[in-house]
């Protein structure tokens, strides 16, 4: 026969090995979960960050081309005679257009480099917190 005392510490014994058990568990669980949700967030951010990267790269090469391209007015040779000389407002015009493009190439490439910069520090902030839940399972381990 079980004595209410006995029964008691059963009780609480059994409680207490079932907390243990459980607990370690469930926070090493909630851990898993939070890393596992921190990493796709992570992917996201490193996926964007290769997307602006691309982007810089094009939009630097299109500046690139701009700034080395060819004179603004392909004069004809003194031979030919059927190719009209420009007009001096088209040429302005066309110097005036490629210097709109350069310079809006060079407010697009520090947007996308801003933006890069601001998905590597998110990155940075991931992997940090992602190491930071990946430590306390061993630290609480101990």
């Amino acid at each position: 026969m079980i004595r209410e005392g006995d029964l008691a510490v059963r009780l609480c014994v059994v409680t207490t090995l079932w907390i243990l058990l459980v607990f370690p568990f469930g926070v090493k669980a909630e851990n898993e979960q939070q890393i596992s949700e921190l990493e796709r967030a992570l992917m996201r951010v490193q996926q964007d960050a290769q997307a602006t990267y691309q982007q810089f790269l094009m939009i630097q090469e299109l500046r690139r081309n701009e700034m080395q391209g060819e004179p603004l007015a392909d004069f004809p040779d003194g031979t030919v005679e059927s190719v009209p000389i420009p007009k001096y407002e088209e040429m302005i015009r066309q110097k005036q257009n490629r210097k709109d493009r350069i310079e809006q190439y060079t407010a697009d490439l520090d947007r996308l480099y801003a933006r890069f910069r601001a998905l590597e520090e998110e990155r940075q902030l991931l992997m940090e917190q992602i190491n930071q839940l990946e430590r306390q399972p061993a630290e609480s381990g101990l």
